[in-house]
């Protein structure tokens, strides 16, 4: 390729590919927030109309990451040039006027921005799987629920990239990459089958995927009349006050990390059976903690003092 790199390696289109993860992460929950804030399955405004600006603004955001995927080289744009030429970054004689051993970053580690959009990334879709959890208690319908849990590998293929960005993207440790892509796969799986029963429980058959034939689409009103009411607003969805709380986790993770694991010495640099452990260890112990985080929500909504819970707890 141009740089001879992998795209991880390269911070500015590295950042802008993820970008775009992260700006529909966004809009999913900002979906899922005004659903649950409202306290109605379609909230007003959700409709193609409603949403008119926020598709131009992604269509705008995919054109500007294209272009500058092919821009960027001839403009001389470098393979680590930082993504949003680094802003928020500590500057560099700081770092060295500190008497704390701090080691010497490589020239592949992620910039303040890049960190910033994994790990708002990350944030984001534990945020939907709160909120999507909620829309059991909105709708009735407890298949809901199981789509948070079919979301959890994709939330595990997440935390798999940061981990391998935080070992500062190793070759010792490259087959986090292909964990990461099987992570997905398992994911794109388990959410199709979980929307596939939700969908199935409101009254959808594999017949009304035929754009052709409009007889199951006339007879699928039944089931619309059958759904049960809509509850009430579910407390702590608002949007603004969860978009407070994204922005302060994604600076405390994003400084957090770039530069406390300056600190840490040998490990970011761990290689062979060392690194491996460790990879593996923090791809799966943080997806176990969520795991365990909804385990114990449907234990105590199984009871009868069992609450909602808020999206963000």
């Amino acid at each position: 390729g141009t740089y001879s790199s992998s795209l991880a390696d390269v911070d500015w289109l590295h950042g802008g590919a993820e970008a775009l993860l992260t700006t529909s992460n966004l809009f999913l929950g900002f979906g899922l927030a005004g659903a649950l804030s409202s306290g109605k399955m379609e909230p007003a405004g959700a409709g193609m109309e409603g949403t008119r600006p926020q598709r131009f603004a992604a269509l705008a955001l995919a054109v500007t990451v294209f272009g500058s995927a092919f821009a960027g080289p001839q403009l001389g744009v470098e393979a680590h040039s930082p993504f949003l030429f680094g802003a928020g970054a500590l500057p560099a004689d700081l770092l060295a006027a500190s008497p704390l051993p701090l080691h010497a970053e490589p020239a592949n580690a992620l910039s303040i921005p890049t960190w910033a959009i994994h790990f708002s990334s990350v944030f984001e879709y534990l945020f939907a799987m709160g909120m999507v959890w909620q829309m059991a208690a909105l709708s009735g319908n407890e298949r809901w629920k199981g789509l948070t849990w079919g979301m959890l590998p994709l939330h595990a293929s997440g935390v798999a990239a940061c981990t391998y960005h935080f070992f500062y993207n190793s070759p010792d440790l490259s087959f986090l990459v292909l964990l990461q892509a099987a992570l997905t796969l398992a994911g794109n799986t388990t959410c199709a089958v979980a929307a596939a029963r939700l969908a199935s429980s409101n009254g959808w058959t594999p017949s009304m995927l035929n754009p052709f034939d409009q007889s199951s689409a006339a007879a699928s009103p039944s089931a619309a009349a059958s759904d049960p009411p809509a509850a009430a607003a579910i407390p702590g969805a608002a949007a603004a006050p969860n978009a407070a709380k994204l922005v302060v986790l994604t600076a405390l993770a994003s400084y957090g990390v770039k530069y406390g694991e300056l600190l840490l010495g040998p490990v970011p640099y761990l290689g062979g059976v060392e690194g491996a452990v460790a990879g593996v260890l923090l791809c799966f112990g943080f997806p176990a903690l969520t795991a365990a985080r909804f385990r114990k929500l449907s234990a105590q909504e199984a009871t009868p003092s069992g609450g909602v819970p808020s999206p963000s707890a």
